[in-house]
């Protein structure tokens, strides 16, 4: 593979599986500045929210109490933000720590959350652990909430081991029960609608957990999580999951687990580790994890339109099954070609469509000339749909659509641009756009 081919190549890799896919400004930066000062700015994750803000029917975005704005403010940083990688990370945090709305029913706490997320994004897990520990939308997700001495309620003791830190077969059922005990206590005031420590409820009995006794509180559960041997292993290979689609060797897993244990919790050192593997930049030619919805939908925005106007997308996440804050239960969503079914396929070309079809980037027939050539609309289609991967297959494929959609006659105006239209489409929705 020739250098410039195999860097660009790079480059679109990182951007799409450590962000939300490249703009055309993004590819010129990272060109110019070389992939390893690319991905260690990345890895920095300092940046913030670039051009225009959201407006929907001429009006901001009200994302606590307007039906759908809650999805499309986070989708707006994922298109918008100019740290990708922390912002992604955040992303993959609210799958693995995953909690809906659809239960909680207070996009204000579910926002607070994202916050806590994206703060801790590319810094210290066990500081995150602690933080989700107190975190009241994880309180009312997994019924913490209320939880007492008298009936302890298992399900965050139960998630915070199975899916949260350690994995199934590293516990007991006792070790669950036990560590119910421990999060007793927390509570909410109906009256006077606040959230405080009930030390009436809480059990301060000793409890017994992975084998150490103590009089243990919330905060030492998730310390006795966090030091359990199964703790690292786990969840390395679990954030090594979202960027690569292939289980890590042994050999990476151990340096994965080196350096999270090594660096007292920080993810930084793994998300380097992991950007930097052969694994991660394996197969540029034959791209093999699937963009989730979420990713899809950001980065055909990020390339073609980076704003949002449009409150379609909201169902459009719906119908293609993510929509931020709304995970399908505590297990997160589907990986890679789980995300591939008849129906998410279709729903994927409607957002598509609706995208090609916004103002600014539609255009009128007229915009096209009647005798353009079959080769210059494939070209314009390739820089219009921002430069995407494409197999030789669908290269040659597209090629021959293109010369296929002729002009019925010298008094037809539209075969032309309708050939732009479903090239470009064809480009962003067929099989090799949703691929990375």
């Amino acid at each position: 593979m020739v250098a410039s081919r195999r860097l660009d190549l790079q480059i679109d890799r990182l951007f799409w599986r450590a962000g939300f896919g490249p703009s055309a400004a993004d590819r010129r930066r990272a060109r110019r500045d070389g992939l390893h000062a690319t991905r260690e700015r990345l890895l920095r994750g300092h940046g913030g929210l670039r051009g225009t803000p959201p407006r929907i029917d001429g009006a901001p975005l009200y994302p606590y109490d307007r039906w759908g704005h809650d999805v499309l403010w986070w989708l707006d940083r994922m298109v918008r933000t100019t740290a990708p990688l922390a912002e992604r990370m955040a992303f993959n945090l609210h799958d693995h720590f995953a909690t809906s709305n659809d239960k909680v029913g207070d996009a204000r706490l579910m926002i607070a959350q994202y916050k806590v997320l994206r703060r801790y994004s590319l810094g210290n897990f066990k500081r995150l652990a602690h933080a989700i520990g107190r975190d009241h939308a994880m309180h009312w997700w997994l019924d913490v909430l209320g939880s007492n001495r008298h009936e302890p309620n298992e399900n965050f003791a139960r998630e915070l081991m199975e899916l949260f830190t350690l994995g199934v077969g590293h516990y007991t059922e006792r070790d669950i029960r036990e560590a119910a005990r421990a999060f007793t206590g927390f509570d909410y005031d109906w009256d006077r609608r606040r959230y405080f420590w009930n030390a009436g409820n809480h059990d301060n009995g000793v409890k017994t957990i992975f084998g150490h006794r103590g009089r243990f509180r919330p905060d030492d559960v998730i310390e006795l999580c966090l030091r359990h041997p199964a703790h690292a292993p786990y969840l390395t290979t679990k954030l090594w999951s979202y960027f690569v689609p292939t289980p890590p060797s042994a050999a990476t897993r151990r340096r994965l687990v080196r350096a999270y244990r090594g660096s007292g919790y920080e993810l930084r050192p793994v998300l380097r580790l992991i950007l930097t593997s052969r694994q991660f930049n394996a197969h540029l030619d034959e791209p093999d994890m699937v963009k989730p919805p979420a990713v899809y939908a950001a980065g055909m925005l990020r390339a073609i339109h980076p704003r949002i106007d449009s409150d379609a997308w909201t169902w459009l996440l719906g119908n293609m099954g993510q929509q931020p804050f709304y995970p399908p239960n505590v297990a997160g969503w589907p990986a890679n070609e789980d995300w591939l079914t008849t129906l998410s396929g279709k729903a994927r070309v409607d957002a598509a469509a609706h995208l090609l079809g916004l103002r600014g980037v539609a255009f009128a027939d007229a915009r096209v000339k009647r005798d353009e050539k079959p080769a210059a609309a494939y070209a314009w289609a390739v820089k219009a749909a921002n430069r995407p991967w494409i197999s030789p297959h669908t290269a040659a494929s597209l090629r021959g659509t293109a010369a296929a959609i002729r002009p019925a006659g010298d008094w037809d105006d539209h075969a032309a641009a309708e050939r732009r239209r479903v090239l470009r489409l064809l480009l962003l929705a067929g099989p090799d756009g949703q691929v990375c």
